[in-house]
């Protein structure tokens, strides 16, 4: 059975692609009694594919690591809205931010496909992804997250220290840019680097990342919203297509952009 988490993404999915949106709109219209009962039957239904395959793509996907189940679990037990108008985060949060079911298994089976030790975070939330590389890094692994809301890195911290895997990650609070900077000073490097941050910065990011060798020779880097609601297609020159162009002519690193949830890219520093 889908649980109600599952149903959220879904609908999370749905909403961040704009022919969806288009869909529901022409679906909306059809209700005019002049409109032949079969064309809004067939909208409903090409609606009705696009939520089964994707609930049919998270079914056909391994579960969730433990600990990256208990933080996605807690995270939709938050009272996101509560918290806002008590001053104690600085922005209208809700659950549907958690990367989620699948990208989790991404980074997981990059991990374990790259042999990888280190990995990097930037842009944390809750946990659920630092969680999730944690889980499937070797025991000497470790994970950096970096986070800018001191009550998320409050609430993660607590989380992350009730499971096993929790001791193997380091979250650092403030600005990301500045936490690069100095991450690079300690001379610290990444086999896999997660960047699902703010994304006016994702250029900067990613220069940032190659540019202080913080991404080793041969490592990956995964960035989540590629596709952004569709404005790198619809809208050329908006931010993510700025990213998407200048990591493709970036000589440095291949980039493959996939069109999964609201766009992953994996752009691997070339190398070993």
């Amino acid at each position: 059975m889908t649980s109600q988490s599952s149903l959220k993404l879904i609908n999370k999915v749905r909403t961040l692609d704009p022919a969806s949106k288009l869909l529901e709109q022409l679906y909306t219209r059809a209700d005019n009694p002049d409109t032949p009962p079969d064309v809004r039957a067939t909208i409903g239904r090409a609606l009705e594919l696009i939520d089964t395959r994707e609930e049919y793509s998270r079914e056909m996907t391994y579960a969730d690591s433990p600990g990256a189940r208990m933080i996605c679990e807690k995270t939709y037990a938050m009272p996101w809205q509560q918290l806002y108008k008590e001053g104690k985060v600085g922005a209208e949060f809700s659950a549907l931010w958690l990367s989620g079911t699948g990208e989790g298994q991404i980074l997981q089976f990059l991990i374990r496909m790259q042999k990888a030790k280190r990995a990097l975070e930037i842009g944390m939330f809750t946990g659920y992804v630092a969680m999730a590389m944690a889980e499937a890094l070797p025991e000497d692994g470790a994970v950096v997250t970096c986070e800018f809301e001191p009550y998320l890195v409050e609430i993660a911290r607590k989380w992350f220290d009730e499971t096993p895997s929790g001791k193997r990650i380091d979250i650092r609070q403030g600005p990301a840019l500045d936490s690069l900077d100095q991450l690079a000073a300690e001379g610290q490097t990444f086999d896999v680097v997660y960047l699902d941050a703010d994304k006016p910065n994702y250029t900067a990011y990613f220069k940032k990342l190659l540019d202080l060798d913080l991404l080793a020779a041969g490592g990956t880097l995964m960035a989540d919203n590629s596709l952004y609601y569709g404005y790198p297609y619809t809208q050329p020159g908006s931010t993510v297509d700025l990213f998407n162009k200048a990591v493709m002519e970036d000589s440095r690193v291949e980039q493959i952009v996939l069109p999964l949830f609201d766009g992953v890219s994996l752009i691997r520093r070339k190398g070993e």
